[in-house]
Protein backbone atom coordinates (compact mmCIF):
# COMPACT_ATOMS: atom_id res chain seq x y z
CA UNK A 1 0.00 0.00 0.00
CA UNK A 2 2.13 2.97 -1.05
CA UNK A 3 0.61 5.95 -0.22
CA UNK A 4 1.91 9.62 0.68
CA UNK A 5 1.38 8.47 4.26
CA UNK A 6 0.06 5.65 6.13
CA UNK A 7 -3.92 7.49 6.72
CA UNK A 8 -6.31 5.50 8.27
CA UNK A 9 -7.49 2.22 6.52
CA UNK A 10 -11.06 2.93 6.27
CA UNK A 11 -14.13 2.23 4.58
CA UNK A 12 -17.92 1.40 4.06
CA UNK A 13 -19.78 -1.23 2.90
CA UNK A 14 -23.15 -1.11 1.96
CA UNK A 15 -25.48 -3.58 1.94
CA UNK A 16 -28.95 -1.77 0.82
CA UNK A 17 -29.35 0.51 -1.99
CA UNK A 18 -32.94 1.32 -1.87
CA UNK A 19 -33.28 5.14 -0.92
CA UNK A 20 -34.77 5.97 2.18
CA UNK A 21 -36.23 9.55 2.85
CA UNK A 22 -35.66 10.33 6.22
CA UNK A 23 -33.06 9.12 9.47
CA UNK A 24 -33.59 6.15 11.27
CA UNK A 25 -31.80 5.48 14.52
CA UNK A 26 -32.47 2.27 13.94
CA UNK A 27 -30.97 1.26 10.54
CA UNK A 28 -28.55 -1.84 10.88
CA UNK A 29 -27.32 -1.50 7.15
CA UNK A 30 -26.52 1.31 5.31
CA UNK A 31 -29.12 2.51 2.67
CA UNK A 32 -27.76 5.45 0.12
CA UNK A 33 -30.11 8.44 0.05
CA UNK A 34 -29.43 8.85 -4.14
CA UNK A 35 -32.23 8.24 -6.55
CA UNK A 36 -29.66 8.11 -9.45
CA UNK A 37 -29.23 4.47 -10.47
CA UNK A 38 -25.55 5.70 -12.23
CA UNK A 39 -24.31 7.11 -8.90
CA UNK A 40 -25.40 3.90 -7.19
CA UNK A 41 -23.75 1.94 -9.37
CA UNK A 42 -20.12 4.16 -9.96
CA UNK A 43 -20.35 4.26 -5.47
CA UNK A 44 -20.48 0.48 -5.78
CA UNK A 45 -17.79 0.11 -8.25
CA UNK A 46 -15.58 2.55 -5.76
CA UNK A 47 -16.10 0.32 -2.84
CA UNK A 48 -15.44 -2.61 -4.59
CA UNK A 49 -11.62 -1.02 -5.64
CA UNK A 50 -11.19 0.60 -2.05
CA UNK A 51 -11.62 -2.93 -0.23
CA UNK A 52 -9.05 -4.31 -2.47
CA UNK A 53 -6.93 -1.33 -2.14
CA UNK A 54 -7.44 0.22 -5.69
CA UNK A 55 -6.85 3.92 -4.74
CA UNK A 56 -6.91 5.40 -7.76
CA UNK A 57 -9.43 3.70 -9.64
CA UNK A 58 -11.63 3.75 -6.40
CA UNK A 59 -11.02 7.31 -6.34
CA UNK A 60 -12.17 7.74 -10.37
CA UNK A 61 -16.01 6.42 -9.37
CA UNK A 62 -16.55 8.29 -6.19
CA UNK A 63 -16.02 11.38 -8.45
CA UNK A 64 -18.35 9.50 -11.56
CA UNK A 65 -20.90 8.93 -8.56
CA UNK A 66 -20.81 12.23 -7.51
CA UNK A 67 -20.82 13.86 -11.25
CA UNK A 68 -23.95 11.59 -11.56
CA UNK A 69 -26.15 12.63 -8.18
CA UNK A 70 -23.99 15.96 -7.32
CA UNK A 71 -26.34 16.06 -3.83
CA UNK A 72 -24.84 12.15 -3.16
CA UNK A 73 -23.55 13.50 0.20
CA UNK A 74 -21.23 10.27 0.85
CA UNK A 75 -19.85 10.05 -2.14
CA UNK A 76 -18.58 13.33 -2.39
CA UNK A 77 -16.98 13.06 1.08
CA UNK A 78 -15.43 10.19 0.45
CA UNK A 79 -14.33 11.59 -2.81
CA UNK A 80 -12.85 14.49 -1.28
CA UNK A 81 -11.12 12.17 0.91
CA UNK A 82 -9.00 9.93 -1.44
CA UNK A 83 -8.54 12.82 -3.48
CA UNK A 84 -6.93 14.92 -0.60
CA UNK A 85 -5.06 12.12 0.45
CA UNK A 86 -4.06 9.56 -1.95
CA UNK A 87 -3.53 10.38 -5.78
CA UNK A 88 -6.20 12.68 -6.49
CA UNK A 89 -6.47 15.73 -8.60
CA UNK A 90 -7.51 18.19 -5.78
CA UNK A 91 -5.47 20.45 -3.33
CA UNK A 92 -5.93 20.14 0.41
CA UNK A 93 -8.54 22.79 0.27
CA UNK A 94 -10.27 21.74 -2.37
CA UNK A 95 -10.62 18.27 -1.00
CA UNK A 96 -11.96 19.90 2.57
CA UNK A 97 -14.60 21.89 0.86
CA UNK A 98 -15.64 18.72 -1.04
CA UNK A 99 -16.16 16.63 2.40
CA UNK A 100 -17.89 19.59 4.03
CA UNK A 101 -20.10 19.91 1.28
CA UNK A 102 -20.47 15.67 1.55
CA UNK A 103 -21.50 16.39 4.79
CA UNK A 104 -23.66 19.13 4.94
CA UNK A 105 -25.34 17.28 1.94
CA UNK A 106 -25.40 13.22 3.89
CA UNK A 107 -26.97 15.25 7.03
CA UNK A 108 -30.32 15.28 4.79
CA UNK A 109 -29.72 11.50 4.54
CA UNK A 110 -29.97 8.49 7.00
CA UNK A 111 -28.00 8.69 10.27
CA UNK A 112 -25.61 6.37 8.95
CA UNK A 113 -24.55 8.32 6.10
CA UNK A 114 -24.13 11.46 7.86
CA UNK A 115 -21.72 9.97 10.43
CA UNK A 116 -19.87 7.99 8.14
CA UNK A 117 -19.08 11.16 6.05
CA UNK A 118 -18.38 12.76 9.17
CA UNK A 119 -15.37 10.05 9.74
CA UNK A 120 -14.05 10.51 5.89
CA UNK A 121 -13.92 14.56 6.86
CA UNK A 122 -12.09 14.00 10.25
CA UNK A 123 -9.31 11.41 8.70
CA UNK A 124 -8.94 14.00 5.95
CA UNK A 125 -8.49 16.68 8.12
CA UNK A 126 -5.70 14.19 10.25
CA UNK A 127 -7.84 13.75 13.12
CA UNK A 128 -7.74 10.04 12.98
CA UNK A 129 -8.67 9.31 16.29
CA UNK A 130 -12.01 11.49 16.13
CA UNK A 131 -12.56 9.61 12.77
CA UNK A 132 -12.43 6.45 14.06
CA UNK A 133 -14.90 7.40 17.30
CA UNK A 134 -16.87 8.05 14.33
CA UNK A 135 -16.72 5.15 12.64
CA UNK A 136 -16.83 2.96 15.89
CA UNK A 137 -20.12 4.92 16.61
CA UNK A 138 -21.76 3.62 12.60
CA UNK A 139 -20.31 -0.10 13.58
CA UNK A 140 -22.69 0.24 16.17
CA UNK A 141 -25.72 0.80 14.05
CA UNK A 142 -24.00 -1.74 11.38
CA UNK A 143 -22.91 -4.02 13.66
CA UNK A 144 -22.64 -6.58 10.07
CA UNK A 145 -20.06 -4.58 8.12
CA UNK A 146 -16.71 -5.85 9.28
CA UNK A 147 -14.81 -2.78 6.78
CA UNK A 148 -16.60 -0.05 9.58
CA UNK A 149 -15.79 -2.26 12.27
CA UNK A 150 -11.95 -2.20 11.09
CA UNK A 151 -12.04 1.56 10.45
CA UNK A 152 -12.96 1.73 13.73
CA UNK A 153 -9.66 0.33 15.27
CA UNK A 154 -7.54 2.61 17.24
CA UNK A 155 -6.98 5.42 14.30
CA UNK A 156 -4.42 5.04 11.87
CA UNK A 157 -2.37 1.84 10.43
CA UNK A 158 0.98 1.83 11.64
CA UNK A 159 0.47 2.52 15.57
CA UNK A 160 1.82 -0.27 17.86
CA UNK A 161 -0.85 0.01 19.83
CA UNK A 162 -3.74 -1.26 17.18
CA UNK A 163 -1.67 -4.60 17.41
CA UNK A 164 -4.43 -6.32 20.19
CA UNK A 165 -7.34 -4.95 18.79
CA UNK A 166 -6.41 -6.17 15.41
CA UNK A 167 -5.52 -9.65 16.11
CA UNK A 168 -9.08 -9.75 17.55
CA UNK A 169 -10.44 -8.39 14.93
CA UNK A 170 -9.04 -11.11 12.40
CA UNK A 171 -9.67 -14.05 15.08
CA UNK A 172 -13.16 -13.03 14.44
CA UNK A 173 -12.47 -12.68 10.90
CA UNK A 174 -9.80 -14.94 9.19
CA UNK A 175 -10.82 -14.62 5.77
CA UNK A 176 -10.62 -10.46 5.38
CA UNK A 177 -7.47 -9.43 3.68
CA UNK A 178 -8.15 -6.00 4.54
CA UNK A 179 -7.17 -6.84 8.01
CA UNK A 180 -3.97 -8.14 7.08
CA UNK A 181 -3.11 -4.87 5.46
CA UNK A 182 -3.14 -2.92 8.22
CA UNK A 183 -1.96 -5.38 10.80
CA UNK A 184 1.05 -5.52 8.50
CA UNK A 185 2.32 -2.09 8.80
CA UNK A 186 1.29 -1.72 12.28
CA UNK A 187 3.71 -4.53 12.91
CA UNK A 188 6.44 -3.86 10.52
CA UNK A 189 8.61 -1.73 13.22
CA UNK A 190 8.20 -3.91 16.70
CA UNK A 191 7.84 -7.19 14.67
CA UNK A 192 8.98 -7.85 11.03
CA UNK A 193 8.72 -10.86 10.42
CA UNK A 194 4.95 -11.03 11.82
CA UNK A 195 4.81 -7.81 9.17
CA UNK A 196 5.74 -10.09 6.79
CA UNK A 197 3.50 -13.02 7.71
CA UNK A 198 0.43 -10.82 7.63
CA UNK A 199 1.14 -9.32 4.39
CA UNK A 200 1.79 -12.42 2.71
CA UNK A 201 -1.24 -14.08 4.05
CA UNK A 202 -3.44 -10.67 2.40
CA UNK A 203 -2.22 -11.70 -0.90
CA UNK A 204 -2.86 -15.04 -0.51
CA UNK A 205 -6.49 -14.25 0.38
CA UNK A 206 -6.60 -11.35 -2.42
CA UNK A 207 -4.26 -12.72 -5.28
CA UNK A 208 -5.74 -11.13 -8.08
CA UNK A 209 -5.63 -7.56 -6.99
CA UNK A 210 -2.36 -5.40 -6.71
CA UNK A 211 -2.83 -3.89 -3.92
CA UNK A 212 -1.58 -6.60 -1.89
CA UNK A 213 1.02 -7.83 -3.51
CA UNK A 214 2.32 -4.45 -3.60
CA UNK A 215 1.82 -4.44 0.63
CA UNK A 216 3.45 -7.79 0.29
CA UNK A 217 6.43 -6.44 -1.62
CA UNK A 218 7.08 -3.50 0.12
CA UNK A 219 7.49 -5.12 3.84
CA UNK A 220 9.99 -7.53 1.97
CA UNK A 221 12.07 -4.33 0.58
CA UNK A 222 11.67 -2.87 4.26
CA UNK A 223 12.96 -6.36 5.53
CA UNK A 224 16.15 -6.02 2.90
CA UNK A 225 14.62 -9.15 0.63
CA UNK A 226 14.99 -7.80 -2.80
CA UNK A 227 14.29 -10.45 -5.24
CA UNK A 228 11.72 -11.21 -3.20
CA UNK A 229 9.88 -7.85 -3.42
CA UNK A 230 10.58 -7.61 -7.01
CA UNK A 231 8.88 -10.29 -7.50
CA UNK A 232 6.05 -9.41 -5.70
CA UNK A 233 5.99 -5.76 -7.41
CA UNK A 234 5.79 -7.59 -10.65
CA UNK A 235 3.11 -9.93 -9.76
CA UNK A 236 1.32 -6.05 -8.20
CA UNK A 237 2.18 -4.76 -12.20
CA UNK A 238 0.60 -7.41 -14.02
CA UNK A 239 -2.22 -7.79 -12.36
CA UNK A 240 -5.60 -7.37 -14.79
CA UNK A 241 -5.32 -3.79 -12.99
CA UNK A 242 -3.38 -0.66 -13.96
CA UNK A 243 -1.51 -0.20 -10.80
CA UNK A 244 1.56 2.08 -11.74
CA UNK A 245 2.96 1.98 -8.54
CA UNK A 246 4.37 -1.88 -8.59
CA UNK A 247 6.75 -0.16 -11.13
CA UNK A 248 7.60 2.28 -8.58
CA UNK A 249 7.86 -0.19 -6.12
CA UNK A 250 10.47 -1.97 -8.54
CA UNK A 251 12.48 1.79 -9.15
CA UNK A 252 13.10 1.93 -5.31
CA UNK A 253 14.34 -1.92 -5.19
CA UNK A 254 16.65 -1.11 -7.81
CA UNK A 255 17.63 1.90 -6.52
CA UNK A 256 18.46 0.83 -3.02
CA UNK A 257 21.19 -1.50 -5.49
CA UNK A 258 22.80 1.14 -6.71
CA UNK A 259 20.94 0.14 -10.31
CA UNK A 260 19.80 3.82 -10.79
CA UNK A 261 19.21 3.51 -15.04
CA UNK A 262 17.01 0.76 -14.32
CA UNK A 263 14.86 2.44 -11.82
CA UNK A 264 14.77 5.18 -13.86
CA UNK A 265 13.05 2.98 -17.05
CA UNK A 266 10.99 1.97 -14.40
CA UNK A 267 9.11 4.99 -13.37
CA UNK A 268 8.83 5.90 -17.14
CA UNK A 269 6.42 3.10 -17.03
CA UNK A 270 4.75 4.36 -14.23
CA UNK A 271 3.81 7.37 -15.59
CA UNK A 272 2.86 5.71 -18.84
CA UNK A 273 0.49 4.13 -16.73
CA UNK A 274 -0.50 6.95 -14.10
CA UNK A 275 -4.22 7.81 -13.45
CA UNK A 276 -3.81 11.74 -13.30
CA UNK A 277 -1.52 14.46 -14.33
CA UNK A 278 -1.06 15.21 -10.32
CA UNK A 279 0.68 11.15 -10.53
CA UNK A 280 2.48 11.40 -13.11
CA UNK A 281 4.40 14.49 -11.54
CA UNK A 282 4.99 12.75 -8.35
CA UNK A 283 7.11 10.23 -10.45
CA UNK A 284 8.72 12.26 -12.51
CA UNK A 285 9.94 13.99 -9.07
CA UNK A 286 10.72 10.11 -8.14
CA UNK A 287 13.12 10.38 -11.07
CA UNK A 288 14.89 13.29 -9.66
CA UNK A 289 15.31 11.30 -6.83
CA UNK A 290 17.09 8.75 -8.30
CA UNK A 291 19.81 11.38 -9.58
CA UNK A 292 19.96 12.48 -6.22
CA UNK A 293 20.76 8.53 -4.61
CA UNK A 294 23.01 8.35 -7.38
CA UNK A 295 25.35 11.60 -6.49
CA UNK A 296 27.67 12.30 -9.71
CA UNK A 297 24.67 13.09 -12.46
CA UNK A 298 24.42 17.05 -11.60
CA UNK A 299 23.14 18.34 -14.61
CA UNK A 300 20.73 15.51 -15.37
CA UNK A 301 19.49 15.86 -12.04
CA UNK A 302 19.40 19.59 -12.74
CA UNK A 303 18.10 18.92 -16.40
CA UNK A 304 15.52 16.79 -14.60
CA UNK A 305 14.27 19.23 -11.82
CA UNK A 306 13.08 21.92 -14.58
CA UNK A 307 11.01 18.90 -16.21
CA UNK A 308 9.47 18.76 -12.91
CA UNK A 309 8.66 22.32 -12.70
CA UNK A 310 7.85 22.61 -16.67
CA UNK A 311 5.23 19.68 -15.82
CA UNK A 312 3.67 21.67 -12.68
CA UNK A 313 3.60 24.72 -14.58
CA UNK A 314 1.33 23.21 -17.17
CA UNK A 315 -0.73 21.57 -14.63
CA UNK A 316 -0.62 25.56 -12.52
CA UNK A 317 0.93 24.07 -9.74
CA UNK A 318 2.75 27.32 -8.68
CA UNK A 319 3.79 25.26 -5.17
CA UNK A 320 5.12 22.40 -6.96
CA UNK A 321 6.86 24.86 -9.48
CA UNK A 322 8.95 27.05 -7.01
CA UNK A 323 9.66 23.79 -4.81
CA UNK A 324 11.65 22.26 -7.61
CA UNK A 325 13.54 25.33 -8.69
CA UNK A 326 14.74 25.85 -5.66
CA UNK A 327 15.64 22.65 -4.76
CA UNK A 328 17.89 22.72 -8.16
CA UNK A 329 19.65 25.92 -6.78
CA UNK A 330 21.23 22.92 -4.51
CA UNK A 331 22.33 20.88 -7.22
CA UNK A 332 24.26 24.49 -8.66
CA UNK A 333 25.63 24.83 -5.35
CA UNK A 334 27.03 21.67 -4.73
CA UNK A 335 28.68 21.45 -8.34
CA UNK A 336 29.96 25.34 -7.19
CA UNK A 337 28.08 27.48 -9.86
CA UNK A 338 26.85 30.08 -7.83
CA UNK A 339 25.68 32.01 -10.91
CA UNK A 340 23.13 29.68 -11.28
CA UNK A 341 22.51 29.00 -7.42
CA UNK A 342 21.22 32.43 -7.27
CA UNK A 343 19.53 32.44 -10.49
CA UNK A 344 17.31 29.35 -9.18
CA UNK A 345 16.75 31.37 -5.38
CA UNK A 346 15.50 34.39 -7.44
CA UNK A 347 13.29 32.16 -9.69
CA UNK A 348 11.68 30.40 -7.11
CA UNK A 349 10.51 33.23 -5.11
CA UNK A 350 9.26 35.06 -8.27
CA UNK A 351 7.15 32.36 -9.01
CA UNK A 352 4.54 33.61 -6.35
CA UNK A 353 4.42 36.27 -3.84
CA UNK A 354 3.83 34.20 -1.34
CA UNK A 355 6.87 31.99 -1.45
CA UNK A 356 6.37 27.98 0.21
CA UNK A 357 8.20 27.59 3.09
CA UNK A 358 10.20 24.66 1.19
CA UNK A 359 11.36 27.28 -1.01
CA UNK A 360 13.43 29.30 1.77
CA UNK A 361 14.70 25.84 3.29
CA UNK A 362 16.43 25.17 0.53
CA UNK A 363 17.93 28.72 -0.24
CA UNK A 364 19.28 27.81 3.10
CA UNK A 365 20.96 24.92 1.72
CA UNK A 366 21.78 26.19 -0.86
CA UNK A 367 23.86 29.10 0.59
CA UNK A 368 24.90 27.22 2.98
CA UNK A 369 26.61 24.68 0.82
CA UNK A 370 28.49 27.34 -1.07
CA UNK A 371 29.32 28.73 2.50
CA UNK A 372 27.18 32.08 1.88
CA UNK A 373 26.78 32.75 5.59
CA UNK A 374 24.51 36.13 5.57
CA UNK A 375 21.98 35.01 3.11
CA UNK A 376 22.06 31.58 4.71
CA UNK A 377 21.29 32.84 7.83
CA UNK A 378 18.76 35.41 6.70
CA UNK A 379 16.80 32.21 4.70
CA UNK A 380 16.85 29.95 7.87
CA UNK A 381 15.25 32.92 10.18
CA UNK A 382 12.16 33.39 7.35
CA UNK A 383 11.90 29.60 7.71
CA UNK A 384 11.49 30.13 11.77
CA UNK A 385 9.25 32.92 11.00
CA UNK A 386 6.89 31.05 9.30
CA UNK A 387 6.92 27.85 10.95
CA UNK A 388 6.15 29.90 13.92
CA UNK A 389 2.54 30.68 12.50
CA UNK A 390 2.36 27.75 9.77
CA UNK A 391 2.02 24.44 11.33
CA UNK A 392 2.73 22.40 8.27
CA UNK A 393 6.47 23.45 8.42
CA UNK A 394 8.73 20.30 8.98
CA UNK A 395 10.20 21.00 12.22
CA UNK A 396 12.81 18.53 11.66
CA UNK A 397 13.99 20.10 8.43
CA UNK A 398 14.16 23.76 10.48
CA UNK A 399 16.31 21.60 13.03
CA UNK A 400 18.61 20.08 9.97
CA UNK A 401 18.63 23.38 8.36
CA UNK A 402 20.19 25.33 11.26
CA UNK A 403 22.53 22.25 12.88
CA UNK A 404 23.33 22.32 9.14
CA UNK A 405 25.02 25.99 9.36
CA UNK A 406 25.81 25.46 12.93
CA UNK A 407 27.95 22.33 11.99
CA UNK A 408 29.41 24.15 8.66
CA UNK A 409 30.76 27.34 10.67
CA UNK A 410 32.16 25.01 12.82
CA UNK A 411 29.93 24.85 16.06
CA UNK A 412 29.31 21.03 15.73
CA UNK A 413 28.32 20.99 19.58
CA UNK A 414 25.48 23.38 19.23
CA UNK A 415 24.71 21.38 16.14
CA UNK A 416 23.97 18.37 18.66
CA UNK A 417 21.58 20.57 21.05
CA UNK A 418 19.74 21.74 18.42
CA UNK A 419 18.62 18.43 17.04
CA UNK A 420 18.38 16.58 20.73
CA UNK A 421 14.54 17.99 20.35
CA UNK A 422 14.32 17.03 16.78
CA UNK A 423 12.86 13.29 15.72
CA UNK A 424 15.89 11.01 15.64
CA UNK A 425 13.72 8.50 12.91
CA UNK A 426 13.99 11.02 10.69
CA UNK A 427 16.81 10.62 8.22
CA UNK A 428 17.40 14.29 7.38
CA UNK A 429 17.77 14.55 11.14
CA UNK A 430 20.18 11.21 11.57
CA UNK A 431 22.55 12.23 8.96
CA UNK A 432 22.98 15.77 10.49
CA UNK A 433 23.80 14.44 13.92
CA UNK A 434 26.40 12.10 12.27
CA UNK A 435 27.55 14.98 10.42
CA UNK A 436 28.14 16.80 13.83
CA UNK A 437 29.59 14.25 15.87
CA UNK A 438 32.59 13.29 12.69
CA UNK A 439 33.30 17.08 13.07
CA UNK A 440 33.96 16.49 16.74
CA UNK A 441 36.33 13.22 16.24
CA UNK A 442 33.35 11.03 17.38
CA UNK A 443 33.81 8.51 14.83
CA UNK A 444 31.84 5.57 16.25
CA UNK A 445 28.70 7.71 16.84
CA UNK A 446 28.81 9.37 13.33
CA UNK A 447 29.02 5.56 12.11
CA UNK A 448 26.59 4.73 14.36
CA UNK A 449 23.94 7.32 12.95
CA UNK A 450 24.69 6.46 9.48
CA UNK A 451 24.38 2.80 9.88
CA UNK A 452 21.03 3.26 11.19
CA UNK A 453 20.08 4.86 7.69
CA UNK A 454 22.07 2.64 5.29
CA UNK A 455 20.51 -0.25 6.89
CA UNK A 456 16.90 1.01 6.89
CA UNK A 457 15.41 0.02 2.85
CA UNK A 458 12.04 2.34 3.34
CA UNK A 459 12.82 4.85 0.48
CA UNK A 460 10.68 7.52 -0.90
CA UNK A 461 12.37 8.91 -3.95
CA UNK A 462 10.27 11.96 -4.08
CA UNK A 463 11.28 12.93 -0.41
CA UNK A 464 14.55 14.67 -1.81
CA UNK A 465 15.92 15.20 1.87
CA UNK A 466 15.98 11.76 2.85
CA UNK A 467 16.89 10.92 -0.03
CA UNK A 468 20.64 12.68 -0.24
CA UNK A 469 20.53 12.00 3.47
CA UNK A 470 21.03 8.50 2.45
CA UNK A 471 23.80 9.25 -0.57
CA UNK A 472 25.62 10.93 2.51
CA UNK A 473 25.60 8.46 4.53
CA UNK A 474 26.41 5.88 2.14
CA UNK A 475 29.42 7.95 1.35
CA UNK A 476 30.49 8.95 4.29
CA UNK A 477 31.42 5.14 5.24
Amino acid sequence: MRIPFRALVAAVAFTCLAPVSARSQTDTSLKLTTTVPQASAEFKAGMSDWENLSFESATAHFQSAVKSDPSFGLARAIYGYMAGTFFGDLSTEQALAEADRGVADASRGTTNEMLLAAAYREALRGNNQAAAALFRTASLLMPRDRLIALSGISGPAGLTSTVPALRDFIAKNPDYPLAYNTLAYSLWQSDPAGAEEAAKRQAELNPNYPNPHDTYGEILQWNGKFPEAAAEYRRAAATSTRFPEGYAGLAEVEALQGHYDQARAYLNQAIANAWTPQQKLGYMRQIAGTYALQGNAPDAYAKQLEAVANEARAQQNARAVAIATAQSATVYAVAGNASAAHQAIGAAKAVNPDVPWPVNFYATMAHGLMKHWTPANQELAALKAKAAGDSTVSMDMVAAAEAFLATQQGHPADALKILSTADTTNFLVMNRLAEAHAALGHKAEAAAWNNKINSNYQLNLADFTSVNARRRAKTAR
